[in-house]
């Protein structure tokens, strides 16, 4: 297994009801020409949590920052549902156990790309709960 060390959270920046599930994503990402879908996780609107790419693989959701981390992204743009946020809490104390990753190595995607706003969410309140 990889020596995980951060999580790092990502939006799929669209709120169009028929992007709202991996397949979808997965399809973006292996347009791009990569392997699979560039997260290990992605919680649709229902708050459902959906398998990505295999842990053991390593990440393509955030240049430079992909080895050690695990991405994980929230479907939708600027509306998420207090589902998709109630379930991120319960996935990110799962991740912390098992991997021992403090929650000061939790980030937005937006702090290692100025450019980015994802996850387009208040995540120090998701934070404040771990």
């Amino acid at each position: 297994m990889r020596n995980i060390n951060n999580v790092i959270i990502h939006c799929s920046d669209s709120d169009n009801p028929h992007h709202d599930n991996v397949k979808t994503i997965r399809q973006w990402h292996l347009d791009r020409g990569w392997q699979d879908i560039g997260y290990h996780f992605v919680i649709t609107k229902n708050g459902r949590i959906k398998w990505g790419r295999s842990l053991e693989m390593i990440g393509a959701h955030c240049k430079g920052h992909n080895i050690d981390s695990i991405g994980i992204c929230l479907t939708g743009r600027n509306d998420f549902s207090q589902e998709q946020f109630h379930f991120l809490v319960i996935l990110l104390k799962k991740i912390m156990r098992d991997f021992k990753v403090p929650k000061e190595n939790i980030f937005g995607h937006n702090h290692f790309n100025k450019h980015k706003t994802c996850p387009n969410f208040d995540l120090s309140k998701i934070i404040e709960q771990l």
